[in-house]
């Protein structure tokens, strides 16, 4: 239960709000192994997913064997949710199980069937998918940002000013495939490409993290 309270989607829900909607939406909690699609391209939407525990990888499989990634889903964050709202029939991305994952699926009919009395906790909770709507859209907007560079250097650089906290330096969430893939390049050209970076004194790279050593240098490449 208190990985549901700290979710965005329940936040500002008191507990026994938060009981009585899981009880009125039929929401259930399912896990997944590693690997696993929690839903795939073509497949007709119809649950709104909440990530408990473990890692989901966002992404579009193409019959070629590559996967472009556009964003990874934490613990306490929602996935499938764009569908929600808008008229798309099937799913255009997949959502795999980076790590074994718990899983809590609504189905939408609660969304769109509110109760006549238009209880609070439904507005709060309606509000909310806005705000987490919001966020999509702007993890969308800098994916496209990213990827509309015309170099991998110009891409790194974006990826860097937009991920690194104000000591200048990023926290790996992603391994290094899972990196190469959310920016659309080949794993060896990006290491090979960090490592050039780091020679050129932009930036350090270590295990878990890169430091960004010279701001205004990665800046003036997207002049």
């Amino acid at each position: 239960m208190k990985q549901l309270e700290q979710s965005k989607l329940f936040q500002t829900i008191t507990k026994t709000d938060l009981e009585r909607i899981l009880k009125c939406s039929k929401a259930a909690t399912k896990k997944y192994v590693a690997g696993t699609y929690i839903f795939e391209q073509e497949e007709v939407p119809s649950k709104l997913f909440l990530l408990l525990e473990g890692q989901i990888q966002i992404c579009k499989d193409f019959t070629s064997g590559k996967r472009d990634v556009l964003y990874l889903v934490e613990a306490g964050n929602v996935f499938g949710e764009i569908f929600l709202f808008g008229d798309r029939k099937k799913y255009w991305y997949d959502a795999v199980a980076v790590t074994d994952v718990t899983v809590l699926e609504m189905p939408w009919d609660f969304f769109y069937h509110f109760c006549s009395n238009a209880c609070d906790h439904h507005k709060q909770l309606t509000q909310n998918m806005l705000e987490i709507l919001s966020e999509d859209n702007f993890k969308i907007t800098r994916k496209l940002h990213i990827i509309s560079t015309s170099s991998l250097r110009e891409r790194i650089a974006i990826w860097l000013i937009d991920s690194m906290d104000e000591k200048g330096n990023v926290i790996l969430k992603m391994n290094r495939e899972q990196l190469a893939d959310f920016l659309g390049v080949a794993r060896p050209s990006l290491s090979r490409e960090l490592m050039r970076m780091q020679k050129d004194g932009l930036i350090r790279v270590e295990r878990k993290t890169i430091e960004v050593c010279d701001r205004e240098a990665l800046e003036f490449l997207l002049i």
